[in-house]
């Protein structure tokens, strides 16, 4: 009697559950549509993690693998083993037939990662990817059994972003076809064969905007490297192996060179030359000719510095990261950079011996004109010009290298100082400054550097009684939550 009436009573509340359910609509995960699957999922940030969410409900179980981004990071969580199988299992199971990006970052693997994997994953790119290609590997120095690598022909791809410190014997790219899509490329850490590089960004790239080399390295010497392309606007050369670029690059804007000894840059026909702006449209604005919007010299490169300043005499912004010692080299610093272009805004980061700083630094200052604003990155090193006394030929010693007389800036506004910690050498570069008549008239920011925690008031004022008076404006500012904040 008692079975028969639990059983009865069960029945019962089961059709009223059924009976509810078809009354009021259900909010259960697995009613929710793909499209707000795929937003939840994309906010994870990963796709191991995304993944792991198929045991929330059946509906779930699939809708990972349509995701439009795949995103693999490993920051240590991970073992070696259980991350590449990780992303060898998730680009196995994706079903969908293209992909918006593909992101593999990898920071903490503790051992080689093989050739023949990442092989594998930019194969799967080339077939899926309609968009961003990001692969980052970790840096590890070249083994005996080095091998290849070669990135096929991605179509569809928009970006490709590859950092591949992992030691590969060469980056081979594809001998035919066209990267019909894309705009940026980015190789960082690869060693490259010079013909290969001319010929996909001389012919295979017909769309590409940017195009960024960074710490490459050629696998045999190059007496130059040569690349044509009407549509190239940005180009950051960091190549090694090679002492001369020339360049046929008529739209390009931005410009950044380093390790070169000599640039040729292929003179435009008059025809070619674009008006400064579209007064009807504001966002055709074009750039004349010789003009650029940023322009950056870097390393030992300051003897491409006079055929730069011929070609393009206006700069938006001008950055010199150079590196300058005494004697001979010195003097060739002087002849290279005796004209600048016109520029309003002029970044300044210098790697010399001590007693070539500040003549450097005063010497580049004297030459430009119209600038507005001045950024000087302080030197790091605690060495002070007392630890080592002048030799015969220092240039402390040249006639006039300290004099602040010839600076004229009469349309400054701005000096920015970056990186100061408060030492005795960096507190004399900026009363040197500061005696400048035409730098103390403006507003003076001094950024303190991060790895500051706290700087002496004492150090502070300091710095104010050496402007002249009335005084500039000085600004004292520390890097507190991500941001520069006013320092009290």
């Amino acid at each position: 009697m008692n079975a028969g009436t639990d059983s009865y009573t069960a029945m019962e509340q089961d059709g009223s559950r059924r009976r509810r359910r078809r009354l009021w609509p259900t909010y259960r995960i697995s009613d929710l549509p793909d499209d707000v699957l795929h937003r939840i999922l994309l906010r994870l940030g990963c796709a191991p993690a995304a993944a792991r969410t198929s045991v929330l409900s059946w509906r779930w179980r699939r809708v990972w693998a349509r995701l439009p981004g795949l995103v693999f990071r490993d920051y240590g969580q991970l073992r070696n083993r259980a991350f590449l199988s990780s992303v060898d299992g998730g680009l196995a199971r994706y079903s969908s037939p293209t992909l918006r990006g593909l992101y593999i970052s990898m920071f903490h693997v503790a051992s080689r990662v093989p050739t023949a994997r990442v092989a594998g994953w930019l194969r799967f790119a080339a077939v899926h990817v309609a968009g961003d290609l990001c692969l980052c590997l970790p840096w590890r120095p070249a083994g005996g059994d080095a091998e290849e690598l070669g990135l096929p022909l991605c179509v569809g791809a928009r970006t490709i972003q590859l950092s591949l410190g992992h030691g590969f014997r060469q980056l081979r790219l594809p001998r035919s076809g066209a990267f019909a899509s894309l705009t940026l490329m980015a190789i960082r850490d690869a060693r490259i064969d010079a013909r290969d590089l001319e010929r996909v960004v001389c012919w295979q790239c017909p769309f590409l905007l940017e195009l960024h080399l960074v710490a490459v390295s050629l696998v045999a010497v190059s007496d130059e490297i040569i690349l044509r392309s009407t549509s190239l606007r940005r180009l950051n050369f960091d190549v090694g192996n090679t002492s001369r670029l020339v360049l046929d690059t008529p739209s390009i804007e931005e410009l950044s060179v380093s390790k070169l000894a000599k640039v040729s840059v292929a003179a435009l026909n008059p025809a070619e030359t674009v008006p400064l702006r579209d007064a009807d449209d504001p966002r055709r604005r074009r750039l004349p000719a010789r003009h650029l919007r940023w322009l950056a010299v870097k390393g030992r490169s300051h003897q491409v510095m006079p055929v730069l300043m011929r070609h393009f005499d206006t700069v938006d912004q001008l950055e010199l990261d150079l590196a300058v010692s005494s004697g001979e080299e010195y003097k060739s610093f002087l002849r290279a950079t005796n004209k600048l272009a016109k520029c309003d805004v002029l970044v300044v980061k210098l790697t010399t011996e001590w007693h070539a700083y500040e003549p450097s630094l005063l010497y580049l200052l004297r030459k430009p004109v119209g600038t507005r604003k001045v950024v000087v990155h302080l030197p790091w090193t605690t060495e002070c010009s007392d630890c080592s006394p002048c030799l015969p030929g220092c240039t402390c010693g040249r006639k006039g290298s300290l004099n602040t007389d010839y600076i004229k800036l009469e349309s400054l506004e701005v000096v920015e100082i970056n990186d100061f910690t408060g030492e005795d050498h960096q507190v004399k570069i900026l009363k040197l400054l500061l005696s400048c008549k035409s730098i103390s008239a403006s507003r003076i920011v001094v950024n303190i550097s991060r790895l500051v925690r706290s700087l002496g008031e004492a150090t502070c004022q300091r710095i104010r009684d050496e402007a002249h008076h009335p005084g500039p404006d000085i600004r004292f500012n520390v890097w507190l939550n991500g941001r520069w904040e006013p320092y009290a």
